[in-house]
Parts: C-alpha cells; structure tokens; sequence
C-alpha cells in the first residue's frame, strides 16, 4: 500500500470506544492520540504532521474488519493502529493481505501467529507467564480455580497455564468460561468457595472483569486472584476496595520508576485528568512511536519500504527499553509481577533482570506429545442425535461441492465429517476424528471453526495463516448453526484446498451459499418438527411474547396471546374502550405512547397499522421498585434512569421516544435542573446513532472567546494559548453521534450565525483554518430562557437559527409540575446511594417526606438529587431519614408553601410564578448570607451551577451578594 501524504500522514486508530471491551479500549485510543500530538509538536515526520482517523469497532469483529477496509482505501492511511481481541485482529488480517497494509497490534494475546502485515506490540504467553506461574506456587500457592471469557485468547492461554502448574507440582482444582459480556457469577463463586483454591487465575476481559472481582469480594473470599490481562484501567473501574490485594502480570505498570514514565504520566493527567494508565494503553502509546521511528527511516511511505524498516528498532519507551525482534513482528519487553495497592496502583513485587526475547510459538511439549481421546461411542451418539436431520439436509445441499465437511456442537465436539469426494475426505481426515474436540487440536483451534466458535461469527483462515504446518495448503472456513434467539448451536467446518479455491471471489461466494445453506437448513427442521398450521405457528409465538398482543380488525378483537386475555379479563371496563379509542384513530405508520392507567401503574401501548388490520401491543411499566433497582450491572452501581409517571413526564417521554426515530434538530426547554441532559441521552441513546459519540457542552459556562474554538477546533497558532498543533473542537468529536448544546441561550449573537451554516452546511472550520470538514452530527439543544420570547423582544437570539432548531420541541415539566414523583424519586436517589455506598437502604419518615413535598423546588430534580444526598450522609447510624436531616432552608421554604398549594390556590399563574420568585430570591439571599457570600457553596446548596446563581443575581438586583 502507498500513497501521497502532502503535508499531513494520516494512521488510523481502530478502537473500541462502545461495546463490552470499550473500558480498555478507550484508553489505548487515548494514549495513541497523545503520542501522536507529541510527535507533531516535534515536527512532526520529516516536517509531515502525523493526522489520526479514528475509527469506533463496538468490540465487533465484523465491523472491525469494515472499519478498517474503509480506513485504507477511503482514507489512506499509512498503517492501523488497534484491535484488541484475537478474534477482532483474525477477522481484520484478510483486509490487510489484500491490501498489503500494516496493522501495529497492541495488546498482549496468546501467541501462535506471524503475519507479514501484523506488528504485535503487546507481550507474548512466555513473557507474561513463564517467571509468573512458578512466583505463584512459590509465594501463593499450587492450588488453582481458572475462570475465563469464552473465546480463543482465554482458552489458549489456560493451556499455557495448565502446562506451567503442572510442570511446577501445582494443580488445577476448578475452570470455568463464560460469554463475553457475562456478569452473574454466583454459581461460578458458589463452585469455587467448595473448591477452595489458592488462587484464582482470571482471563477474563471487559465488563465481566468488574463484575468478578465485586462478586468475588462480596462473598467474601480472602484467597488473592491472578490475571495476566487485569490492568490498572480495570482496577479503576472495579475500585481499588474490590481489586486490592490481587496480582498481575504485564511489562508495564503505572508506578514504574523511569524518566520517561513519568514525563509520559504527566502529558496524560495534562491531557485527559487522570493518571490511570494501563499497559495496554502504554503498548498503543509505543506503537505510534514505533510507526515514527519506522517513517523516519525510510525515504518512501509504503508499506514494503515500512516492513523493512521496523526490524531491530528500539526505543526507550515508559516501561524502558523495548526492540523489535530482528527475526519476528514481536517485542523484546521487560516482565513484572504488580500486586493492587489500597490506591489502586501497582506495587512491583518482581521484575526480570533484562527484557525477554519474544518466543511467539511458544508451546507445551507435554501437550504437543499427548495423543487426546475421543469420547466413546455412545457418548458421541447421544450427542449427535439433535443434530442427525441437519447433517442429512446439509449433506443434500453440498452434493455438487467437492469439499470437505465438518459439523461441531457449541462446545468444539466433532460430530460428524462427510464429503461428497473421497480423496479430499481422506487427505484431511488425521485431523478430523468425531469425538475430538476442537480446542484439544491445535491445528484447528487456529483455524476458521476455532475463530466462529469464539466470535460466533462467520470465519475464514487461509494457507500459512493457520499456525499449524498440517493446513498450510488448505482454506479452512467456520460457518455458526444459530439456534433460538441467536443462540449458537455448532460450526459447520469447510476445507478447501488452496489450488482448488481460486479468487477470493469464488471464496466468498461459497461462504455466502453455506451460510444461506445452514440458515434455511435449520429453519426447514424447525418447520418440520412443529407440524403445525400457520394459525398454530402463530400462537405459539404469540404466547412467546411476553407483551399483551392485540390484532384488531374493524374495531374488534381477531387474535390475542394469552398474556393479551389475562389483561383484558383484568381490565374489563377500561381495556375495551382503549382499544376501541385506538381503532378509531390508527396512526398512518408504528407509534408508541405512554398512558397513565392507574396509581401504581403505567401502560406503553404500540400501535403498528397494516392493510386491513392492526397490532397493538401493551406492556406494563411499574412504578419504580427499590429492589428492581438492585439488579442494575454492578459495573455501573452510578446509572441514572429517568424516573416517573405523572401525566406531564409521561409526555415528554413520548416525545422522547418519537424524536429518538428522527435525525431532526431538537430543543429541549425547561428550567434548570429538570433533567434536559440526560433527556438528551436518551434520545441518544435510543437512536440509530447510539453507538457513536454523545458530546456535550454547556455554552454558558465557556467564556465568550473560546466558546468558538471548543465547538468548531482550531489550528495551531489560531491564537495566543492555544495549544500546538491545534485541537479538534466538539462538532468533530461527536461525528458520527449527537451534540448537545447546553445553555443554547447564552451563546453569543455573533457565534450563532457560524452554528446556523454548520447546521446547514454539514461542515465545519477550524478557527484559524481555511478548509472545512465535513460532520455528521445530531444537534439536540436545551435551555431554561425564553427565546422565542426573547427573539421577538430584543433580538438577542437569531430566529432563523431557533427555527433551525425547534425541529422538534420537548418542554420539560419542573418538578412543582409533577409533585406526584417526587416520592419514587426520592427513593430513586437513595437507593442509587445505597448502591454506591454499600450502606443498607433508606426508607423516609412521612414527616420527612410531607416536607419534601410541600418545598417549591426552584432547583428542580438536581435541586432534590442534592438534598437526599446530603441528608443519606446525616443520617448514617439510621435506617431512616427524617426532618432532622433535611437543610434548614428547605424546612422554611416548606412552611411557605402548604401542601396541595398548586391544586387550591385560585391565583392566577402569573400570581403563583410571583410567589414563587420572591421566595426562591428570599432563599439565595439567605443562602448566601449563611455562606458568607460565597458562591460555590451556595450554588452546589441550592442544586444550581454558579453561572445560573450569577444569573439569578442580576434578575433580583443582588450584584452586591457577588462580592
């Protein structure tokens, strides 16, 4: 690959910024980006400047691999940097071959591979295990329980593992995988208290790492747990209190002692206000300045003239000096052993005397000798029995193949190999015994049915891409058989002969025919074995559903599920005449809104109209219940939900899930405090661009001068300040995703002509900058002033950008609006704490909570959020939170205003907004004076920023209260 770079050499970053494995993705995203702007800010590559484009993978193989062909044909990239699972980095290695680009790998993984356009910059089994395992049995114990996600980088290195504890007179007691993603392991914990191990040896990645080690802590077990993938990323998100005390392995840590450590550590907290940082994020950080190392040694940018030139580079990288292997595309890298201190940092308990040479083929020779046994006759036919009707209808639809077949269970059990060419079938079949498993033989662990059975996707590995010399000459191709729900229930295997398969083309048009072969195959047997009528194929998904299914025709009833009867049994006066109202005025396309029923429940009704009839689906959302909420992931004890069912909030949430459907411009008003951002999320969040970016920024809290730089970016020397080399702005960090524009009423009039052009024109300019950039972003504003008002009065807001804007309009209710909520969310936030905390849960005293009810609120829910937390801390020692510990301003304001105010006063609105401002400046004057003037402490109190308490003093004519 080779291209014309001009000024500028553009690297692609492909990283998983959503999705399960995002947590430590992330941050190796971040460290690139930072070695990047270093390299810049020193001239650059031969005075070309180094331009990342950053690509999001959602921790999807499939979508890696697209990601990456669009990247180096579209964008021309001179090399990628990223990936992290080896099931991401297989599935994206055909792209590279067939474009001869180079791909800087960084993240340790299980050995076994050497590709001529894979650079692997993360340590190997044997430099992470070989002095670990034995340190172990040494310092811990022999007795090992090992735990990993399902998929090939775990499995592969617990037989490394196996091996070095058998080798060093340990033993292994227990092992246990889970999916990707997988998060309850009570059952798993249970096993291992009956075990009792010394250790417990983790390969688990992503978000089941937090969820093991919070689990494993909360039962209480002392034992410590090992990981060689457990870094300082995942401690965070863990917390140091459930991670401390536990072991890994990397050739970096955080708290390694050198000069460049530390300068790298310092330009990191600089940059994104934090010092954890991992030794993944370390190995993207190295691979960029490998890439630099390699761009300066060469006169032509290509890829041939780059794969010469890497060889024998070192560099003196934060974890020390690190060389690339003059005879492999591996590392030479320090090994440590790092136990997890109180403050989540590594402490290094061990360190090798000199990097260790990269042995990518490391193997276990007692494994390599062992002969492994198939399962016995009988076994084998109890488990082949699902499976006999689909063998026979494959074997029909590959009659005109000449190819070699094979069909494994979930679980890598060879069941069945058949071919309709004996030669073929016979020159494979050393390796393809029914009743052996595919992860015990290393030739096809490595290839396409290994890769689909650890990323249930489809896969193909060809010639010397498999490790093993026994398919150097063959392509092997992993085809899932999906059951229920996605399920996976076995891999179809294929072998073709290298000579024999031809183009590409010709490989992937016999992919896509298995596939479609294997799809309806399974669909044609499911039809078989229920037998039944459409009418009867249609209550038995009916009833599968756990919503109430109506299918309405001319206003009566032709079909429901038995969830349906049971409600309309229940409901027999109010039900019809809803299902009548909604007959009668059917929306011309699929609508969902929410309706109040009862007290204690709400009914989300979809209506969906066709030709001659309707579906309409109910589902019951319960008020809220303090012990659902303990189900929420313990990854993310801090979620925050939108919590109610007063008739206003029902509203804007229709709204919310209609605007969700849309790419339309939103404006979201409401007073401060009333949730708009998190409004703005879930809309986000409900929308096809869920998986990218949601950026926010607050236009009233940036000064007037940057505000223009932080939307739009800027080049270097735009202004005095700013940063060298320029900086992206907002716009271009949500491409892709939303923008939401906070405050949208405080923006400068001048700015807000360039906002209208970007809205219209799709494409920003950097300040300082001469060429624009095209963006695809949504923009959801929000503000608590009145601009239509304010457009009319003083032209102080353009209108031709509010109409730009109110595409779609979300008035959100204040909370004296919708008191009916306060008590669920009341408990909302106190649960949320308890969940934090770790403390029991908090019930209210009906003093307590009449109080609540009977305050105002000018801080609205934040204002609230505010008040239960402080109160939760005073009342610790309690079971309960009672008037003593609300704030004493509340307990006055609630005595101006008596409970049901809204419902029996006869004032007039504008009566009741009087009221109301003078008591709310009544509260900041008496706020303030009891903070002495002190404007922090008396916004964080009453629930509000400082720029709205600015605000509010310059409408009540408090500018003295400033000083």
């Amino acid at each position: 690959m080779s291209a014309g770079f001009g000024t500028e050499i553009k690297v692609g970053i492909l990283c998983s910024l959503t999705g399960t494995t995002g947590i430590t993705e992330r941050g190796q995203y971040q460290a690139a980006l930072l070695a990047i702007r270093q390299i810049n800010e020193q001239g650059g590559i031969k005075g070309k400047r180094l331009l990342p484009i950053v690509e999001d993978i959602a921790s999807d193989p499939y979508l890696a691999a697209k990601k990456a062909e669009k990247l180096i044909l579209a964008d021309k990239v001179v090399a990628l940097i990223g990936t992290y699972t080896s099931v991401c980095r297989k599935t994206v290695i055909p792209v590279l071959e067939k474009h001869d680009a180079l791909l800087f790998y960084p993240t340790q993984y299980e050995g076994g591979e050497q590709h001529k356009n894979v650079w692997y910059c993360g340590p190997l089994p044997n430099q992470q295990l070989l002095h670990f395992i034995p340190w172990i049995i040494e310092n811990l114990g022999k007795r090992f329980y090992l735990i990993g996600s399902d998929y090939l980088y775990p499995r592969e290195m617990t037989g490394h593992i196996r091996y070095l504890v058998e080798s060093n007179n340990g033993s292994i007691v227990g092992e246990h995988y889970s999916e990707l993603g997988n998060q309850m392991y009570q059952k798993v914990l249970r096993d291992i208290a009956e075990r009792k191990p010394d250790v417990v040896f983790s390969t688990l990645v992503g978000d089941s790492v937090i969820a093991f080690y919070q689990q494993y802590h909360q039962f209480g077990f002392k034992k410590p747990i090992a990981s060689a993938i457990t870094a300082e990323s995942e401690v965070a998100a863990i917390s140091s209190e459930h991670a401390v005390g536990h072991y890994t392995t990397f050739p970096y840590f955080s708290s390694v002692q050198t000069r460049e450590n530390q300068s790298f550590l310092t330009e990191y907290r600089r940059t994104y206000g934090t010092d954890i940082v991992s030794s993944a994020m370390e190995n993207a950080y190295n691979c960029v300045f490998l890439l630099a190392e390699a761009l300066n040694k060469t006169r032509v940018i290509d890829t041939a003239h780059l794969r010469r030139s890497l060889p024998g580079i070192s560099i003196q990288a934060p974890q020390g000096k690190i060389t690339v292997d003059k005879s492999n595309h591996h590392l030479w890298l320090t090994s440590r052993i790092g136990r997890v201190g109180a403050n989540g940092q590594f402490t290094i308990v061990w360190e090798s005397e000199e990097p260790i040479q990269p042995v990518p083929f490391y193997t276990n020779p007692t494994l390599e000798k062992m002969e492994y046994d198939p399962i016995d006759h009988d076994l084998l036919q109890e488990k082949l029995a699902p499976f006999e009707q689909l063998i026979e209808e494959l074997k029909k639809g590959t009659t005109f193949l000449p190819y070699t077949f094979a069909l494994f269970d979930s679980q890598g059990l060879l069941l069945a190999v058949f071919s309709h060419e004996e030669t073929a079938k016979w020159r494979i079949s050393s390796l393809l015994q029914p009743g052996s498993n595919c992860w015990s033989t290393p030739p096809l662990k490595y290839s396409g049915i290994g890769l689909a059975l650890s990323g249930h996707l489809v896969a193909t590995v060809r010639g010397e891409e498999h490790s093993a010399a026994e398919l150097a000459d063959w392509i092997s191709i992993g085809i899932p058989v999906q059951g229920d729900v996605g399920s996976l229930q076995g891999v179809l295997g294929v072998f073709l002969e290298s000579q024999e398969a031809g183009e590409t083309k010709q490989v992937d048009m016999i992919t896509g025919f298995l596939t479609y072969l294997v799809k309806t195959s399974t669909n044609l047997i499911e039809q078989r074995k229920s037998g039944r009528s459409l009418q009867q194929t249609l209550d038995t998904v009916a009833q599968l559903i756990p919503d109430s299914l109506y299918v309405m025709q001319e206003g009566k009833i032709i079909y429901q599920n038995e969830a349906a009867q049971r409600l309309l049994d229940e409901k027999h006066e109010s039900l019809p005449n809803l299902l009548q109202y909604v007959c009668d005025n059917l929306p011309s396309e699929t609508k969902t809104v929410l309706k109040k029923e009862s007290a204690d429940e709400v009914l989300e009704v979809r209506v969906t109209p066709a030709e001659n009839h309707a579906l309409v689906c109910l589902k019951r959302l319960p008020l809220f219940a303090a012990d659902s909420e303990r189900s929420m992931s313990a990854a993310n004890p801090l979620q925050k939900k939108l919590v109610g069912t007063s008739e206003p909030f029902l509203q804007a949430m229709t709204l919310v899930k209609s605007a969700a459907k849309t790419n339309a411009s939103v404006l979201i008003l409401g007073e401060s405090g009333t949730g708009k951002e998190l409004f703005a999320r879930a809309i986000h969040n409900e929308s096809e661009r869920s998986g990218h970016p949601f950026v926010a920024i607050n236009c009233a809290a940036i000064s007037r001068e940057l505000i223009s730089a932080e939307l739009f970016g800027y080049v270097d020397g735009a202004f005095t300040g700013a940063k060298k080399g320029g900086s992206p702005g907002k716009f271009e960090a949500a491409n892709g995703g939303t923008l939401f524009l906070d405050e949208i009423g405080d923006m400068p009039l001048e700015l807000q002509a360039t906002l209208l052009r970007v809205l219209q024109e799709k494409e920003v300019t950097r300040v300082g900058a001469h060429s624009s950039i095209p963006v695809d972003v949504r923009v959801i504003a929000a503000t608590n002033r009145a601009i239509h008002q304010e457009m009319m009065q003083n032209n102080s807001f353009r209108g031709d950008l509010y109409y730009r804007l109110n595409v779609f309009t979300i008035e959100l209710p204040s909370l004296r609006e919708r008191l009916e909520d306060l008590p669920e969310l009341a408990h909302h936030f106190v649960n949320m704490l308890s969940i934090r905390t770790g403390v029991g849960m908090k019930s209210f005293t009906r003093e307590a909570l009449q109080r609540l009810v009977q305050y105002h609120w000018p801080g609205n829910v934040r204002e609230l959020e505010n008040v239960i937390e402080r109160a939760f801390y005073l009342s610790e020692g309690t079971s309960y939170i009672s008037e003593e510990h609300l704030p004493h301003y509340l307990l006055q304001g609630a005595a101006l205003m008596p409970y049901g105010y809204q419902e029996k006063t006869n004032a007039s609105v504008r009566d009741v907004k009087k009221v109301s401002s003078e008591t709310e400046k009544d509260q900041i004057v008496q706020t303030l004076l009891h903070h002495k003037g002190n404007i922090s402490k008396t916004a964080k109190q009453l629930g509000i920023s400082r720029t709205t308490l600015y605000r509010k003093l310059e409408d009540f004519k408090l500018h003295e209260s400033k000083r």
